[in-house]
């Protein structure tokens, strides 16, 4: 029997957690706490969702309009990237993550 392992999914899930953590995050200390992060999703989601990825680093704009933000593109990051593009994007975010910590 040969065991295929579905990378892709393995990715999606990884990236998953990335973003739950991030959103755990946001939920304690709000969206200006993980700038760096919401840029890093930004940049990936910027084709995809222009209209999100935008209000997602808008600070003139509301909290809750970036929190809304934050859902959508949690949502077309997971669903509509490639996988070596997701992969690319957890180290980007683990790597955020780290640095925001550490500030």
């Amino acid at each position: 029997m040969l065991l295929v392992i579905d990378t892709s999914r393995s990715t999606t899930m990884e990236l998953k957690e990335i973003l739950d953590r991030t959103a755990d995050r946001i939920v304690a200390d709000g969206t200006r706490a993980e700038s760096l992060a919401l840029r890093v999703m930004e940049a990936a989601a910027r084709d995809l969702c222009p209209g999100a990825a935008a209000a997602l680093i808008d600070w003139n704009g509301s909290e809750i309009a970036r929190l809304r933000a934050f859902g959508i593109v949690h949502g077309v990051l997971l669903r509509d990237l490639p996988a070596t593009t997701q992969t690319q994007l957890a180290v980007q975010l683990a790597g955020a993550s780290v640095h925001e910590l550490a500030a």
